[in-house]
């Protein structure tokens, strides 16, 4: 079980440079040379994400991961002090399809609390003002978001009740590699259990 803390995650500008850069083919998770290191978006970064847990950066990674962003002129909800965010920011790779993976951040308790592994199919949110409010003092809680798991590596008949992919947080509609436009006819999922809805919902 997951707890949240304000995640609109990634203050819903985009960045200029993600032109489906961010999904190159084959990209290894947290690559900052070739792969931009799997930012896709500014933070917070604003939609739903289902995939499978591809890679849990190190306090290395973390670090290089903040130099790129702030390189790039991202992030700047964030205070400066990497070793700051080193000890509070955990970016998590999420694959949610063949070859495209995001990198997310949670906060560092969080991914303690949920044990987060590699192969667990996941789901990431942006913090919801309806659902969490922001601990005191937490200058990270407005870049960050909540990564939960939906099934155990292994289990085929549950992961058969998701589609991974990105997805609208105020309707579930379906998103395309940018997350910027809606998948003509793509899916729709409801927004609160994850599952694709049916013709009946």
């Amino acid at each position: 079980m997951a707890i949240c803390f304000s995640v609109r995650i990634w203050r819903f500008g985009l960045a200029a440079f993600l032109c489906f850069g961010a999904f190159a083919a084959q990209a290894t998770p947290f690559d900052c040379k070739s792969n931009h290191c799997g930012i896709a978006m500014d933070a917070p970064y604003p939609n739903l994400a289902i995939g499978t847990i591809d890679g849990i950066a190190t306090p290395a990674q973390t670090a290089s991961i903040l130099a790129t962003a702030q390189k790039s002129g991202l992030w700047r909800v964030f205070p400066s002090d990497s070793t700051a965010f080193v000890a509070n920011v955990q970016p998590v790779s999420i694959s949610v399809a063949p070859g495209h993976s995001l990198t997310v951040l949670s906060a560092t308790w969080e991914a303690r609390l949920s044990h987060f592994k590699l192969g667990q199919l996941v789901r990431f949110s942006p913090h919801r003002s309806h659902h969490e409010v922001a601990p005191p003092n937490d200058p990270y809680f407005v870049g960050i978001g909540c990564v939960a798991m939906l099934c155990i590596p292994g289990d085929d008949a549950c992961q058969a009740g998701y589609r991974p992919g990105l997805y609208r947080v105020s309707d579930g509609a379906e998103l395309d590699a940018s997350g910027r436009h809606v998948v003509p006819g793509g899916v729709v999922i409801d927004t609160m259990s994850m599952r694709p809805k049916t013709n009946g919902d």
